[in-house]
Formats: structure tokens, C-alpha cells, sequence
């Protein structure tokens, strides 16, 4: 039996590639319970979908041009701790939050911008996956990606 999968493993690009398809998965089943299975979204929701996007771009960035690595890393760990602390708010709203805090972004920074006047609560969990709900499974899809990047750097360095 021939191992298919070994280029894709031991390649130099490894882990930009597994950030892509991460992210390409977290996006990809984030628009199906969107628009196939009809559950609304939050703002926060959007946000964290935000940031799969913008790392999905930077991995593609830094599979096709040869700038300095540095600068893709920094943007990389820029989205992935902005993801972590969207999700974090989103979970404390979800869990904790009384009703004076239920608010989802500060109305005072986004005001005028039209993709953040929803009427959806974030703090309304709508479903659950093996005991998660998406705000739950968005955190551990971000701190798997946090941590793939930590240890490439710490490969990358020795």
C-alpha cells in the first residue's frame, strides 16, 4: 500500500497547509449551519468567521509569495488571539453573563457599521455538537491552530 498522504506531511509547508485546511473546515461548516441548516448569526459569530478568513489569506499569502516569514507569522497570531477572544466573550455570554452585560461587541465602536446591527442574541446557544456549542468548538478549533503555530516556531527556531 502505497502512503498518499506522506508528501503532505513531512513538506516544508506543512503548517501553512494545515492552517488553510482548518480554517477552510471551520469555514466551511460555520456556512452550512448558516445557510443549510437556517441557524442565525451572531456578531460575535461573525467576527470569529472573520478571522478563519483572514488566516485562510494569510496562509495563502504565504504559500505564494516570498516576503519576509515574520511579518505572516505575526498576522497569523494577530487573528488567531483576536478568534480566542472573540470566542472567550462568547462563552462568557453564553455561560455566565448576566443581562446588564449581554451586549455582543461595544455599541459605541461599531455603531455604524451595517453587518453589526443583528437582532441575534450571542448569547443564545441554538445547538450542540458532542455536548459543545459552536462558540465552544470555535475555541478549540483557534487553540489547536495557536498551538500548531507555536510549535512550528519552536521547530523552525532548533
Amino acid at each position: 500500500m502505497k502512503p498518499y498522504f506522506t508528501p503532505f506531511f513531512y513538506s516544508k509547508n506543512f503548517f501553512i497547509k494545515a492552517n488553510s485546511l482548518i480554517s477552510v473546515f471551520a469555514l466551511s461548516s460555520s456556512f452550512f449551519f448558516q445557510y443549510v441548516m437556517n441557524f442565525p448569526i451572531c456578531n460575535l459569530c461573525l467576527l470569529q468567521r472573520f478571522c478563519f478568513i483572514a488566516i485562510f489569506i494569510v496562509s495563502l499569502l504565504s504559500i505564494f509569495l516570498k516576503v519576509k516569514k515574520l511579518f505572516l507569522y505575526i498576522l497569523n497570531f494577530l487573528f488567531i488571539t483576536s478568534g480566542i477572544i472573540f470566542s472567550l466573550r462568547q462563552i462568557y455570554l453564553q455561560r455566565f453573563a448576566t443581562y446588564e452585560s449581554m451586549s455582543c461587541v461595544p455599541e459605541e465602536v461599531f455603531r455604524n457599521y451595517i453587518i453589526f446591527t443583528g437582532h441575534v442574541s450571542c448569547a443564545e446557544i441554538y445547538y450542540y455538537i458532542l455536548g459543545l456549542s459552536f462558540a465552544e468548538w470555535s475555541l478549540i478549533i483557534f487553540l489547536i491552530l495557536l498551538s500548531l503555530n507555536i510549535f512550528y516556531i519552536q521547530n523552525k527556531r532548533n
